[in-house]
């Protein structure tokens, strides 16, 4: 994959220094090699690129005039189809060189026809070798493209203007590699946008400098997530749920997804896992990951530790269950390794829910 796209391109390997030098006027973005794939992207990732569409001639902090819509999914269905044209185009075949997953793209009203007047040579080769050299692994062009292909309506000055404007806050390489590599629409933004979005969080949440970078870094596509949307679970974190403001901080910084969930579902997870597990604030704070995991999972693993008269959450008593089991591993391991238990018995359960 990585001979085809080179050739593609036309790129350097990227530790060649230089290209670093080009990219980053103040501070070299390295390369580094990222085999992870973005996780859990594609479960709302529709929902932002409508959200990116309306946002485009809009200010940043407008209350959006129907949350709930910013929240629906577009059209799934296939509207274009690239298969007349995919052994015609060099610009198409060029993409799938990359990895691009055109059917992807056909599901997005007036995308495909749009990629379709694009000329590979002319209108990405070079947006192309700016993510390579901006450190988004030649892996990962293909799911990038796939995810954002409007970035090649994005002049390259202006890219490289935002590039420079994390360089300028003191993002440090890694940092930056990351923000631009899980969030494909980061580079969407304006500068000025961006500094709205970062100085909101931290005089809402009372954050420093470094607390800001490091949430950035942490999970880029919270800061351009629907604005609207944070503020209400932000109110629903604090005000619904009852925690206090340092609470609040501590809650984004360890488990920033939380602010990215339904506003709903955080509600009734929070409710079984408070009012019916009986679980303290303090609890939820050492395990957050229980306010973004199905409520169902729990649900099915806490009454089965009930079942079996095990639902000890007290490290400081016996026989001690971790509440990150309940969220953590497959279902076979948390039955044999820590209800010790059986599937057959496990599933026999679960029919009596």
């Amino acid at each position: 994959m990585r001979r085809i796209i080179a050739k593609a391109i036309e790129i350097l390997p990227r530790a060649n220094a230089s290209s670093h030098a080009r990219h980053c006027s103040k501070v070299a973005v390295p390369a580094t090699q990222q085999s992870v794939k973005l996780r859990r992207y594609e479960d709302d990732l529709a929902n932002e690129f409508n959200q990116l569409l309306r946002e485009e001639n809009r200010f940043v902090l407008e209350p959006v005039p129907d949350p709930l819509a910013v929240e629906a999914f577009p059209n799934t269905q296939p509207s274009f189809n690239f298969a007349a044209y995919v052994n015609k185009s060099n610009t198409l075949k060029q993409l799938v060189s990359l990895g691009v997953e055109l059917h992807k793209l056909e599901k997005r009203k007036g995308i495909a026809q749009y990629v379709l007047r694009l000329d590979f040579d002319r209108d990405m080769r070079e947006h192309i070798r700016f993510l390579s050299d901006a450190g988004v692994p030649s892996e990962m062009l293909g799911e990038f493209i796939t995810k954002n292909p409007l970035i090649f309506k994005e002049e390259l000055e202006n890219l490289q203007t935002r590039i420079n404007y994390l360089c300028s806050k003191c993002f440090v390489p890694e940092q930056i590699t990351r923000i631009v590599t899980k969030n494909p629409f980061w580079l969407m933004f304006n500068t000025k946008r961006i500094d709205r979005r970062l100085g909101y969080f931290q005089k809402a949440f009372q954050l420093d400098g470094g607390e800001v970078r490091t949430l950035a870094a942490k999970q880029p596509r919270l800061i351009t997530y629907n604005m609207e949307h944070v503020r209400k679970n932000t109110f629903s974190v604090q005000e619904e749920m009852g925690f206090e403001k340092d609470e609040v901080k501590r809650l984004l910084l360890d488990k920033p997804r939380i602010w990215m969930t339904n506003t709903e579902a955080l509600q009734h997870r929070f409710d079984y896992i408070h009012r019916q597990m009986k679980l303290t604030h303090a609890e939820i704070l050492q395990t957050p990951d229980l306010l973004v995991t199905r409520v169902f999972r729990i649900k099915q693993r806490h009454g089965f530790l009930k079942f079996l008269g095990k639902t000890q959450y007290n490290p400081r008593k016996e026989l001690y269950i971790p509440l990150k089991t309940l969220v953590a591993g497959t279902d076979e391991e948390f039955v044999t390794e820590i209800a010790k238990s059986n599937m057959e018995c496990y599933n026999l359960f679960l029919k009596t829910l």
